[in-house]
């Protein structure tokens, strides 16, 4: 992955009070790997990447959960996220999206409020939402940290 998509992601968390450590980069276990959908299953992705603090996997390959063609990433509250950036197609909606996915990290939910935790289940509504907190997440985030 290129370095200056980790570099612009990690600012990008530091401005939410989030220390970055890169973790080098991991190899996908091939048990992840689902044949018939040409994807990995990011539920097994997130419980590989299980590390002592919060952290936030970027990978460059499609990924899903049960139930879903795709997702752009998934989190687990209080451990860490994973998050494609295979379907993100520029460097302003991948940092969207690491944002996201650690605000779940942090123990936010998705927001109706014009915000970075509401929910995306398309490209269209990643575009459409801002890169940053709303008030009430911001609040609740703030208190966390």
């Amino acid at each position: 992955m290129r370095r200056e998509v980790l570099e612009r992601v990690g600012s990008a968390l530091e401005r939410i009070s989030l220390k970055v450590v890169d973790m080098k980069e991991r190899t996908l276990p091939s048990y992840a790997f689902d044949s018939s959908r040409g994807q990995f299953d990011a539920s097994a992705l997130l419980v590989e990447a299980q590390n002592p603090g919060l952290f936030l996997w970027i990978v460059d390959k499609d990924i899903y959960v049960e139930g879903m063609n795709f997702v752009f990433g998934l989190a687990d509250r209080l451990q860490g996220a994973i998050l494609s950036v295979y379907r993100l197609p520029s460097q302003e909606i991948i940092e969207k999206e690491a944002i996201h996915e650690m605000g779940h990290v942090l123990g936010l939910r998705h927001c109706d409020n014009y915000c970075v935790m509401r929910f995306s289940n398309s490209l269209r509504e990643v575009m459409e939402k801002p890169s940053c907190f709303c008030e009430k997440c911001r609040h609740l985030i703030h208190n966390k940290l």
